[in-house]
């Protein structure tokens, strides 16, 4: 039986809506907030750093904005705090690791006992942190690569390690997609996991791309608001808006069911193309 992309939607909405949904979903509510800070921190701490090595824009511009009223606090809004670099680093980092905890536990939430291959439930933790987190560190590691050359002075460097690393992203995630979902409900150990996620994603390539496109369209929803924000600094008076911090809490409210269903609907879809499978080495 080839995956059934209907059959994964209802479970994921099915789920969504059930205590379990509704857990997760407040605590990804929670995990947005916490990362919010991060990335925001983050965010400013890069531009901090830039200046310091000279980059294009004047005290109080964004770097290549080419607006000289924007400064880095209009598009971070309040939730960054003023740290060096490594402390912001890490912060990133960490929500990385606990972002992958967080999906590991929805996954066990949402399936069923018998469906669970490895009841070592901080076994399989410590392997979600180590293969999870390592593939979340290095795709974020490569989305970096670009602004770090292009902020050293090499802009064509880092447009090609951009274009690259987009790539690599884009194959490493479709390859692994299964990859949490293995960790959480599958046995083996970490070189068995990791062939046994890219076995699943071979068994219907296909229907799990156009369930991601599908997923990928409804992330959009989250990110409205957010980008309306940012079209209203740019266009002023365009526009009668709320704060940018109010528009990035709504984003932040808005993301956490879209997170949760996607988890639930991937989640079905490993399970529909594992049952398939009786025993195939993997």
């Amino acid at each position: 039986m080839a995956l059934q992309i209907g059959d994964a939607l209802r479970s994921g909405l099915d789920t969504l809506l059930s205590e379990d949904g509704l857990l997760i979903t407040g605590v990804f509510l929670l995990f947005n907030l916490g990362n919010t800070v991060a990335s925001s921190t983050f965010t400013a701490a890069l531009f901090d750093e830039m200046m310091n090595m000279g980059g294009p824009a004047g005290p109080g511009s964004v770097a290549g904005a080419g607006a000289p009223g924007f400064s880095v606090s209009d598009f971070t809004g309040p939730f960054s705090l003023d740290v060096a670099m490594p402390v912001a680093v890490v912060m990133v980092l960490l929500f990385l690791l606990i972002g992958q905890l967080i999906k590991f536990w929805g996954i066990r939430l949402f399936a069923e006992p018998r469906e669970i291959m490895d009841e070592n439930t901080s076994d399989r933790a410590v392997m979600a942190v180590v293969l999870g987190g390592g593939v979340a560190v290095l795709t974020f590691a490569l989305s970096m690569s670009s602004s770090a050359l292009n902020a050293s002075g090499r802009p064509l460097l880092g447009g090609l390690a951009g274009l690259v690393g987009g790539l690599l992203s884009l194959v490493v995630g479709l390859a692994l997609v299964y990859l949490l979902q293995s960790i959480a409900l599958y046995d083996g150990g970490y070189v068995a996991t990791l062939k046994h996620s890219v076995a699943r994603f071979m068994d219907a390539p296909a229907q799990i791309i156009v369930l991601l496109f599908l997923l990928a369209l409804l992330g959009i929803i989250p990110g409205i608001p957010s980008t309306a924000s940012v079209v209203s600094m740019v266009l002023p008076g365009t526009f009668n808006l709320p704060s940018q911090s109010v528009l990035q809490v709504v984003s932040m409210v808005l993301n956490a069911p879209v997170q949760a269903f996607s988890l639930a609907v991937i989640t079905d879809a490993y399970l529909q193309v594992r049952a398939d499978q009786d025993d195939d080495g993997f």
